[in-house]
């Protein structure tokens, strides 16, 4: 027997709706920028590139009391607008993205009687319990902006900053069927984690060669507002593609 349970809040639909229409919007800026970059003077060495990046998820700061995984993958994809410096290997480039991110545990998030959230093992509050999947998943629209370097052998490397607005949120729970103390299974999906950062900043770096680069991001600001949750700091390492 397969039981569905499913909350959704009032702002769901206007959250989807926003964040499909940021991709198509970076979409169609994006293929612009290269439409433009193609057709202007060589002397200004502008050009439109993309960034798409397969991530993992490592967290700072995780209770003690919680088990997570080695493995939270997730995905970013940046359009930017690359503008060189002068005749220089140098260049400065800004764009938007969305990033997509992952934390896989073994605990719930929590409130407190004072709106606090907090991470409690699955088997503290249910115990017994066997579940396969457990996670919280957010997703960013980001602003990244970044000093880059690309020399004549093809290796690249840049350093940069990004801030990102939060514009999705939600846990899933796939196992037992704890509402009811079964072995049923039970896939539930709760959307707007409470006290997820809203507003996120942090460093940004790049090396590789070509088209293939090693990324990462540390996060300036934690997964949780500050004392509203966890004290937790995502550190994100991956590798990313650059078609031109």
């Amino acid at each position: 027997m397969v039981l569905f349970f499913i909350h959704l809040n009032k702002s769901i639909f206007a959250k989807i709706f926003f964040m499909k229409r940021a991709l198509i919007i970076i979409l169609i800026s994006f293929v612009g920028f290269q439409g433009f970059s193609q057709t202007i003077n060589e002397s200004t060495r502008r050009k439109a590139s993309a960034v798409f990046t397969i991530i993992n998820d490592f967290y700072v700061g995780v209770p003690d009391s919680v088990d997570y995984k080695f493995f939270n993958l997730g995905i970013n994809f940046t359009g930017m607008y690359d503008y060189r410096l002068g005749m220089s290997n140098f260049s400065f480039a800004i764009g938007g993205g969305i990033g997509s991110h992952n934390f896989y545990s073994d605990a719930f998030v929590v409130k407190d009687s004072n709106n606090v959230s907090g991470l409690v093992p699955i088997n503290s509050l249910y115990p017994g319990t066997n579940y396969k999947k457990n996670k919280i998943s957010y997703t960013y629209l980001d602003i990244p902006f970044e000093f880059r370097l690309r020399t004549k052998s093809d290796i690249r490397a840049s350093v940069g900053f990004k801030i990102g607005f939060l514009i999705d949120s939600h846990t899933k729970y796939k196992g037992d069927d704890y509402l009811f103390g079964t072995t049923d299974r039970l896939f539930v999906k709760f959307k707007d984690v409470p006290n997820v950062e809203t507003f996120r900043y942090g460093i940004t770096g790049r090396f590789g060669w070509k088209f293939i680069n090693l990324t990462g991001f540390y996060s300036l600001t934690g997964l949780f507002t500050k004392n509203q949750g966890p004290d937790m700091y995502p550190v994100s390492v991956g590798i990313s593609l650059m078609p031109f």
